[in-house]
Order: structure tokens, then C-alpha cells, then sequence
């Protein structure tokens, strides 16, 4: 580190003034304090020189945790583990030493975190699908550059690349609605996430801004897993609720739950998508290939990765100030079979 003229006036025993004297050649000090206050500085350079080129051939290390609260929501989608790699190359490309940890259901925390602090990263890139804010506290108490990747908080300063939940399903309603459909329901998964949330905001957002509010708009909870929501969903058409009649479309939180209500939806004789219309979020394989195949959200992996690697390298190098990032990256629909088009079929 470069020393300051202060520095360098207490090392010496004479004044800030004698220093500034000195290094800038004019008259004033004795030749011998010159001499001593230039080898000095000369001295703090080399330092400061030697420290900045240990830090540019050091990229640094990153921690990488995985927090799953529950894991139903991480363990079951493709997503998250074709992400894991996403992070892994991007690290590998800047020269990052990466480590990848995870904290499972029922984990300790505080041993946990004493883990992560052990790992002396320079960086943490926190995977923040199933965070809720006690969690997220403590992983700030690291005190380390943070990044939250898939998540945010909106009380809690700290930047984050995720992505944008509410505008995608505001879009796939925006398209149901644009094909006729009024009657649009949404399959929530259960346990909720804050993504889900959002999710919804964006669901309830269309819902009023399409001039939607009177029409009939069921919110049916199942769980996240293929199985786990074709079991809801048989469940739920078996006993239905008093009042209740089928929307014309259905959105999902997941393309797991979307599919799972579809088998469940057709093993109890609705035609998909003569009867009800589905559309996912997500695009995993087997969207593509189930029958029929499924119209859903295609989110942007690799670009939320590389993104997030790219700001924590930031604010490892330049620590933030002030204000924090929250970036959100767009995401697409993927239109293929299972949502009908009632505007053709009223025209027919």
C-alpha cells in the first residue's frame, strides 16, 4: 500500500510540510531528510506496485452456496443444475478458483457459515431460490462481496441477478388472453418461494390490466414435483370445491407442476387443450416432448450466470458505495400445442 505524506511524516518525526517540501524538490528541508523521505516513497511504490500485480495474476476465489431451504423447488428442476455448470464455466473463463457448497434441510446454520468463512473466498455468489431473509442476515455477516442469483429482497440492500417472474407470466397471460381465453386459472406450487410471489404479481397485474377482475381466476396449490402435483391435482378434481368450474386455461409456476396436472387433468377425461389449456415456465426437456407438447416460459440460464459472475467480479475489485443492483434478465415464450386458440375456434 502506498504510504501518504502523513505516514511518512510520522515515520520520519517531522512535519506533513517538510514531506511535501521534499517530494516536490523545493527549498526547505535539509538534504539527508530529502534523501529519506524520497527512499521512502520510492519504497511505498515498489509496495503498492508489487501489491496491485499479485492481484491481477490472483483473480480470486469465489464461494458459490447452493441454500435450500426444503429443496422441493431446487432438486426437482433442471434448471438449477444446468445453472451450477453455467457458474462453473464462467468461473473457469475468468480465473476464478470456485467452491460449491451446499446447505441442506435441517442443517445448522451457524455451522454452516462457519463452513463458508473457512473457505476464505473473496466472493460469495448465493443462490437465492429458496432464501428467506434470517438465512440471507447471516450470509451477510460474512462480511464478503455478495451476489443473490434467482432472488431478491425488496427490504434488504444487496445485489442480485434474477429473473424477471413478473413480467414472464404477465406475457403468458398476455398470450392466453390474445387467443381468446378469459377464464384463466394458476397452478401454484407448493411450498412457496419468493419467485413464486412474484409469479403471482405478475398473474394479478394481467389479470386487472386485461380488464379481467369479474371473470373466473382459481388459484390451485400443488406440489412441485411431477408426482407431486398429479397427485394434487387428482386430489383436487375428485373433491371439487363448492361453486368451482374448470377456467379455459391454466399458467404454472413450474413446467413439473404444469405436467403433472396435465396427466392428472386427462386421466380425469379433460382434453388438453380442447378442454383446458396449459402453459408451464421453464422449457426442461420433457416440455417438448409431452403429449401434447407444452407451451411454457423459456428463462435465460446462462445469461443470469454469466451476469452474476460478471457483478460479483466487480464488487470484488471496486467494493460498492451506495446504492446496490438488482438486475433482472428477460425471459420468452415458447408456443407450442397445449393452448388453444378460442378467437379461430369462435370464427370456425
Amino acid at each position: 500500500m502506498r504510504l501518504k505524506n502523513k505516514d511518512i511524516a510520522q515515520m520520519l518525526g517531522i512535519s506533513v510540510t517538510a514531506v511535501s517540501l521534499a517530494i516536490n524538490g523545493k527549498p526547505g528541508v535539509s538534504d539527508e531528510t530529502r534523501r529519506k523521505v524520497l527512499a521512502l516513497v520510492a519504497d511505498s511504490n515498489q509496495r503498492a506496485l508489487e501489491d496491485a500485480l499479485a492481484k491481477a495474476e490472483k483473480p480470486g476465489s469465489v464461494a458459490f452456496v447452493v441454500h435450500k431451504a426444503h429443496g422441493a423447488v431446487i432438486n426437482e428442476n433442471q434448471f438449477f443444475s444446468n445453472l451450477v455448470e453455467v457458474v462453473q464455466d464462467e468461473a473457469q473463463r475468468r480465473g476464478f478458483s470456485l467452491t460449491i457448497a451446499h446447505y441442506r434441510p435441517g442443517q445448522d446454520m451457524k455451522a454452516h457459515l462457519d463452513y463458508v468463512r473457512s473457505l476464505q473466498a473473496d466472493g460469495l455468489l448465493l443462490q437465492a431460490t429458496e432464501l428467506d431473509e434470517a438465512a440471507l442476515q447471516g450470509y451477510l455477516s460474512l462480511g464478503l462481496p455478495t451476489v443473490l442469483l434467482d432472488g431478491y429482497f425488496d427490504l434488504v440492500p444487496v445485489d442480485a441477478v434474477t429473473l424477471d417472474d413478473q413480467t414472464s407470466i404477465y406475457r403468458a397471460l398476455a398470450y392466453a388472453v390474445g387467443r381468446g381465453h378469459t377464464e384463466i386459472g394458476f397452478l401454484a406450487g407448493t411450498p412457496r418461494v419468493k419467485n413464486f410471489e412474484h409469479h403471482l404479481d405478475g398473474f394479478w397485474k394481467g389479470v386487472r390490466d386485461f380488464g379481467l377482475e369479474g371473470a373466473n381466476h382459481p388459484v390451485i396449490e400443488l406440489g412441485c414435483t411431477f408426482e407431486d402435483a398429479r397427485r394434487d391435482m387428482a386430489a383436487f378434481l375428485t373433491k371439487l370445491p363448492e361453486g368451482f368450474h374448470m377456467p379455459t386455461c391454466l399458467l404454472a409456476d413450474l413446467d413439473n407442476i404444469a405436467l403433472g396436472a396435465m396427466r392428472a387433468l386427462k386421466d380425469a377425461g379433460y382434453a388438453i387443450p380442447g378442454d383446458v389449456s396449459v402453459i408451464g415456465y421453464g422449457n426442461t426437456g420433457i416440455a417438448a416432448i409431452s403429449e401434447p407438447p407444452l407451451t411454457t416460459t423459456q428463462i435465460e440460464m446462462y445469461e443470469s450466470g454469466r451476469m452474476a459472475m460478471n457483478l460479483l467480479a466487480d464488487r470484488m475489485r471496486n467494493p460498492p458505495q451506495a446504492a446496490l443492483a438488482t438486475t433482472m434478465v428477460a425471459s420468452y415464450l415458447v408456443e407450442r400445442d397445449s393452448v388453444r386458440d378460442l378467437k379461430a375456434a369462435r370464427m370456425a
